[in-house]
């Protein structure tokens, strides 16, 4: 529990830290998921492939992409394997602020690390490195 508690604590502290970089920007940590799917994809996606991708439930991500359509971040275009779909991609404005997000995200968390001495950033990069494949292993036997 010392281990588990303490990755709880931090991964609550670093998320609401990126949440509040994302609520200057007027953006959700879903919404920012969203963009991320389209920008990172390089194409336009249906609603089905972002909900996938993005692992929001389907009428979550219909909210989102309504709300992000008004705020154009995001438009609709024709689907041209099936006229009564549509595809959504990224706007300009997304596209522009999309890299300044990023930038400010890795900014703050690089800030968090700053006064880590770089033997232990080693040590907790390959400890978290175990503790992830562990937990991947676990969940694939499971499954």
């Amino acid at each position: 529990m010392a281990i588990t508690g303490r990755i709880r604590v931090l991964a609550n502290a670093i998320q609401a830290g990126s949440d509040q970089v994302l609520a200057n920007y007027g953006l959700t940590r879903a919404d920012f998921d969203i963009l991320s799917v389209l920008v990172r994809s390089g194409r336009a996606l249906s609603p089905t492939e972002i909900t996938a991708q993005s692992l929001i439930s389907a009428p979550g991500t219909t909210k989102r992409l309504q709300r992000m359509i008004a705020e154009d971040l995001v438009r609709k275009i024709e689907n041209p394997r099936d006229r009564r779909g549509y595809l959504i991609e990224p706007t300009g404005k997304a596209e522009e602020v999309f890299q300044p997000i990023v930038e400010s995200i890795s900014a703050y968390e690089q800030e968090l690390l700053k006064e880590l001495a770089p033997r232990h950033i080693i040590q907790l990069t390959e400890g978290l490195r175990a503790l992830t494949q562990v937990v991947a292993q676990s969940k694939q036997a499971r499954s």
